[in-house]
C-alpha cells in the first residue's frame, strides 16, 4: 500500500474528515439553536407557553360554551334553521321571480329614459352655447331664431326627466316589495348569529392565537431621562417580550410572567405601556431579554428591579410634586411622614426649600417649663413621650447640660411674661370639656385614647397630654389654652374660644395629668450661667441643627446642617459608610437598602470612635423605616423628561397647597377629607358608650364629614366661617370648630382645595333663587308634617325639633347663605349617593309617584320646589 504522501492529491480520500466536520457543524448548529431558545431567548419559550396555555383555556371555554349551547339553544337553532330554509325557498317561487323580472324590466326602462334624457340635454346644451355666443357677438337675428328651439327643448327635457324619475320611483316600489321577501331572512340570520356569537368569538380567538407571531416586543420612551451631557436620552423596554399579559385583562389568576398587572384599570390605563414602558417605574435593564440581566441583578448595573416593598419609589420620579399619589398608598404615607417630621429642616429636599419650622420657638421656653425638664427632654425625648414627632437628639450629659444653659441664657432676654392665672377650676368639669370640646381630635389625653385612636401614622401630630402636668406650669397652660398665638404666633394650635371658667376647668384637669415616678434630672451644682457652658451649648445647637425646627435666638442665619437628599437614592453601597455594623451583624448585608433601613431605625448605627454622627434618632418602627427608605430610594438625582412628569396644572396646584395646609393644621384629626381622617370619632364613641348612648348618637355628635364640601357650600360663606367659625349650624353640639386665625391666603387656599376636589372653580358671587307661587304652595305641602316632615329633624332658627339633640339636623335658616343650590337639588334627590350612611332619608323618586297631586307627580319639579323654598326660607320663617 503506497504512502499517503505518494498518492496524488486528486486521488486522496477525505471522507472521514468531512464526516467529522459535518458532525461538528450539526452539533454546533443544534447547540446554537438550543442555546438561543433555552438560554438566550426565554421570551420565546414564555410566549409559546402562554400561547399554548391560552389556546388550551380558550378551547376549554369553547367546549363549555358548545355544551351549554347544546343544552339550551340547540332546539331553538334547529327551528330557526328550518324557518330560514323555508324563507329562502320563497326566493325561487313565482312571486319573487316575478318581482325579479319586474326589476330587470324597470332597469331597462330607467336606462332608456336616462339615455333619451342625456341626448336631449346634450342637444339643449349645444343650442344654449350657440345662443350665448350670438348674444355676446351681437347677432340678434340668430338669437331670435334659436330661442323657440331652446324653449321647446327645455319643455322636452323637463318631460324626459320626469319620466326618468317616475321609472326610479317605480323601481323603489318594486325593491320595497322585494325587501319584504328578504326581511324575514335577515331577521332569522341575525337571530342565528346572536346564538352563535359566543362560540364564533371563541373560534376567532383561537385563530388569532394560532396566528400570533413569536417576536420581541419593544417600546421606546423618547427623551425619558437627562444624561451626563445635559441632553435627554431615550429608554428602551423589552419587558413585555416575557411579561406578555401585563396590559391585558383576564389573567389575574395566572402566575408571573403571565399575570395581568396589578391594579391594571388604574395604573396601566393612566400609564399605557407603549408610552411609559415598564422600567421607568420598576427599574431593571429594559433593553435586556435574558435573566438576570433584564432585572438588573448583575454587577455594575445601577438600577436593579425594585422589589415589592420598594416598587412605589418608581412613582415618585414623575409625581414628585404631589403629596398624595393615587394608587401609591405607601409612597403617599412616606411623603406625609417626611412633611410631618420636617426632614427638610436639616436636609435639602427639592420642593421643600421654603417650608415652615414645625417646632415651637424656644426663646421663652423657661416661662413654660423648668430647666430640669429641658435637660431631661433634650437628653431623651422618647422617655417622656414615646410617640412624639421630635426625634431623640441623643445628647451626652454634657451636651444636654450645655444646651440647657444656652436656652436658659436666651430666655433671660425674652420679653414674654406669663400672666398669673386666676384661682379655681373644677377637675371634673375640665375632664368633661377635654372629652367633649374636640381636644382629642389632635391630642392623646388618656391611655384609652391611645388604644382606640388609630391614625394614618405611628406618631402624634400634636403633643400627648397624659403627663402634661409634669411639664408645664399652671400659669403658662392657662394663657396657652386661652390664646396659643400669644406665646407662639406660628403655632398650629387653634383657639378653642373658651370662656375664662372653661379654661380654668381644663387647666385644673390637665395639671392632674402627671408622670408617675419621674426620673430625676438633678442640675444641682451645675452653673447654667457659665459663659463657657453657654458657648458650648450654642455650638451644640448649631452643630446638631436644632434651629432647623425651632426659632432660637442667635441661630437666625444658620443653614441646614446635613447632606442634600435629592440624589441619595442614586448612591451605591460603596459610597456608604457601614462602620462596624457589618462586622457585628447589625445589618444583614452591605446593600443600599440594608444601610438605609438600619439608619432609619437607629441613626447612630454606623458611628465609630473615629466617625461622629449627629443625626437625631427617630427610632422608626420596621414599617416606618421601610416607608422612609422607599422615599429615599425615589430621590436618585435623575431628571425626567417633561413629557413623563405629571403636569398637575392649576387644579393640581390647588390640591397640593390645600393638602399641605390640611396636614399642617391636622384637619383630618376631626373631619373626614378625601375618604381619610375623622380620628376623633373612636374617642367620642367611647365617651358616649360610657354614658349609655349608642354609636349612632356618637357619630351624630362628631365633627361632620367634609367630603364634597367644595360643591356643597358657597365660597363666601366658607370664607367667613373659616375666618370666624360659629356654632350656629349645629348649636346643640358640644364639639366646637376652633379658630385657627387663618390669614386670607390660607382661607383662599382651603376654598380652592375643596373646590378642586370636586373639579369645579366656583367664584365668589351672590346667589338669588326665585320661587314661583306654584312652587311655594307645593313646597309648603312637601315640607309639612303630613308629607316629608322636614321640620321634625331640622332646626329653623330658634325653633328646635322634637326628640334628643343627636337626632337633629342643621339649621335651615343658614341654608340660603351657606349651601349651593345645585348641591341642594342633588342632596334631596339622592343623599345616600353623596354621603353614604347619612341619616337623611331618600324620598325620591318614589315619593313623587305617591304624590300625583303635587306638581303633577314630577320628581324633578318637586325637588326644584323644595330647593327653591329652602333658598328663600327666611321669608316664611315666622309662619313655620
Amino acid at each position: 500500500m503506497p504512502k499517503r504522501s505518494e498518492t496524488p492529491l486528486e486521488e486522496r480520500r477525505y471522507g472521514h474528515f468531512f464526516l467529522l466536520l459535518a458532525g461538528l457543524l450539526a452539533l454546533s448548529t443544534f447547540w446554537a439553536i438550543w442555546d438561543m431558545l433555552r438560554e438566550r431567548a426565554p421570551w420565546q419559550r414564555y410566549q409559546m407557553e402562554i400561547n399554548s396555555l391560552e389556546y388550551a383555556n380558550t378551547e376549554a371555554e369553547l367546549t363549555a360554551e358548545q355544551e351549554k349551547f347544546e343544552r339550551r339553544y340547540a332546539a331553538k337553532l334547529e327551528t330557526l334553521q328550518q324557518q330560514l330554509t323555508e324563507a329562502e325557498s320563497k326566493l325561487i317561487g313565482e312571486d319573487y321571480q316575478s318581482i325579479t323580472a319586474e326589476v330587470q324590466q324597470v332597469d331597462l326602462k330607467i336606462e332608456k329614459a336616462m339615455q333619451v334624457y342625456r341626448f336631449a340635454k346634450s342637444e339643449y346644451d349645444a343650442l344654449w352655447y350657440e345662443y350665448k355666443h350670438a348674444e355676446h357677438t351681437g347677432h340678434t337675428d340668430e338669437m331670435e331664431s334659436l330661442r323657440p328651439k331652446i324653449d321647446n327643448l327645455q319643455t322636452e327635457i323637463t318631460a324626459l326627466k320626469q319620466a326618468w324619475d317616475d321609472a326610479e320611483a317605480e323601481k323603489d316600489a318594486i325593491e320595497e316589495r322585494e325587501a319584504g321577501f328578504r326581511q324575514e331572512i335577515t331577521q332569522l340570520q341575525e337571530q342565528i348569529a346572536k346564538l352563535n356569537k359566543p362560540m364564533d368569538e371563541l373560534e376567532t380567538k383561537l385563530g388569532n392565537i394560532s396566528d400570533r407571531k413569536i417576536k420581541i416586543e419593544q417600546f421606546v420612551m423618547a427623551g425619558f431621562v437627562k444624561g451626563n451631557f445635559q441632553s435627554y436620552l431615550d429608554q428602551v423596554d423589552r419587558c413585555t417580550s416575557c411579561h406578555v399579559n401585563e396590559d391585558k385583562g383576564g389573567f389575574d389568576e395566572y402566575n408571573i410572567p403571565f399575570k395581568t398587572h396589578p391594579n391594571r384599570e388604574v395604573l396601566i390605563k393612566n400609564h399605557p405601556i407603549n408610552q411609559f414602558g415598564c422600567s421607568p417605574c420598576h427599574e431593571g435593564q429594559g433593553e435586556a431579554i435574558m435573566l438576570p440581566h433584564a432585572h438588573g441583578f448583575v454587577s455594575h448595573w445601577p438600577k436593579p428591579l425594585l422589589n415589592e416593598t420598594m416598587v412605589e419609589a418608581g412613582c415618585n420620579k414623575c409625581h414628585s410634586s404631589e403629596l398624595k399619589v393615587e394608587a401609591a398608598p405607601n409612597l403617599t404615607r412616606s411623603k406625609r411622614m417626611m412633611y410631618d417630621l420636617a426632614c427638610y429642616a436639616c436636609h435639602e429636599v427639592a420642593g421643600y426649600e421654603k417650608m415652615r419650622k414645625i417646632g415651637p420657638e424656644l426663646n421663652s421656653i423657661t416661662k413654660k417649663t423648668t430647666n430640669e425638664f429641658i435637660y431631661r427632654w433634650v437628653k431623651d425625648t422618647k422617655s417622656f413621650r414615646q410617640h412624639t414627632r421630635m426625634p431623640n437628639p441623643q445628647f451626652t450629659d454634657q451636651e444636654a447640660l450645655a444646651v440647657t444653659a444656652y436656652l436658659n441664657f436666651i430666655n433671660k432676654e425674652s420679653d414674654y411674661s406669663v400672666p398669673r392665672a386666676p384661682y379655681g377650676g373644677s377637675v371634673t368639669r375640665g375632664e368633661n370639656y377635654v372629652e367633649s370640646l374636640g381636644c382629642k381630635g389632635c391630642h392623646v389625653v388618656t391611655d384609652k385614647d391611645r388604644e382606640v385612636r388609630v391614625t394614618d401614622v405611628t406618631y402624634d401630630m400634636a403633643p400627648e397630654l397624659t403627663k402634661i402636668g409634669s411639664k408645664v406650669n399652671r400659669d403658662w397652660l392657662y394663657a396657652w389654652i386661652r390664646n396659643p398665638k400669644q406665646y407662639n404666633p406660628n403655632t398650629s394650635m387653634p383657639k378653642l374660644r373658651l370662656t375664662d371658667n372653661e379654661a380654668l376647668d381644663i387647666v385644673a384637669y390637665l395639671t392632674t395629668q402627671k408622670e408617675g415616678n419621674p426620673p430625676a434630672a438633678n442640675l444641682a451644682g451645675a452653673d447654667l450661667d457659665s459663659e463657657e457652658l453657654i458657648d458650648e451649648g450654642k455650638t451644640v445647637i448649631r452643630n446638631f441643627g436644632c434651629h432647623g425646627c425651632h426659632e432660637i435666638k442667635g441661630m437666625e442665619k444658620e443653614g441646614k446642617v446635613s447632606v442634600a437628599l435629592d440624589e441619595f437614592g442614586g448612591k451605591t453601597h460603596d459610597e456608604l459608610f457601614f462602620g462596624d455594623a457589618i462586622a457585628n451583624e447589625s445589618v444583614p448585608d452591605d446593600s443600599w437598602e440594608a444601610w438605609t433601613i438600619g439608619k432609619m431605625k437607629n441613626s447612630r448605627l454606623y458611628a465609630t470612635e473615629a466617625v461622629v454622627q449627629r443625626m437625631p434618632n427617630f427610632e422608626f418602627s420596621d414599617e416606618d423605616a421601610l416607608s422612609m427608605t422607599m422615599l429615599l430610594r425615589s430621590w436618585d438625582g435623575r431628571k425626567i423628561g417633561k413629557n413623563f412628569v405629571k403636569k398637575i396644572g392649576t387644579r393640581g396646584e390647588s390640591l397640593e397647597k390645600g393638602r399641605r395646609l390640611v396636614r399642617q393644621y391636622n384637619c383630618v384629626g376631626c373631619h373626614i377629607i378625601e375618604d381619610e381622617g375623622g380620628y376623633i370619632r373612636p374617642t367620642v364613641i367611647e365617651a358616649f358608650k360610657a354614658k349609655g348612648k349608642t354609636e349612632d348618637a356618637a357619630l351624630s355628635a362628631s365633627p361632620p364629614d367634609l367630603i364634597g364640601e367644595g360643591r356643597k357650600v358657597q365660597p363666601d360663606w366658607l370664607f367667613d366661617f373659616l375666618k370666624n367659625p360659629t356654632t350656629n349650624i349645629r348649636p346643640w353640639l358640644d364639639i366646637r370648630m376652633p379658630n385657627f386665625d387663618f390669614n386670607d391666603e390660607e382661607v383662599n387656599t382651603l376654598i380652592a382645595y375643596f373646590q378642586a376636589l370636586e373639579d369645579i372653580n366656583r367664584p365668589f358671587s351672590e346667589i338669588n333663587i326665585n320661587l314661583t307661587r306654584a312652587e311655594k304652595r307645593a313646597a309648603e305641602k312637601l315640607y309639612s308634617a303630613d308629607y316629608l316632615s322636614c321640620f321634625s329633624c331640622h332646626q329653623v332658627g330658634n325653633k328646635k325639633p322634637e326628640g334628643p339633640p343627636e337626632g337633629w339636623a342643621p339649621d335651615f335658616m343658614l341654608a340660603p347663605d351657606r349651601l349651593n343650590p345645585d348641591w341642594v337639588s342633588d342632596w334631596i334627590a339622592d343623599p345616600q349617593a353623596m354621603q353614604p350612611g347619612t341619616k337623611m332619608p331618600a324620598f325620591y323618586p318614589d315619593i313623587a309617584e305617591a304624590l300625583p297631586d303635587i306638581l303633577e307627580g314630577d320628581a324633578d319639579k318637586q325637588v326644584e320646589a323644595l330647593r327653591d323654598y329652602l333658598m328663600n326660607i327666611r321669608k316664611f320663617a315666622n309662619n313655620l
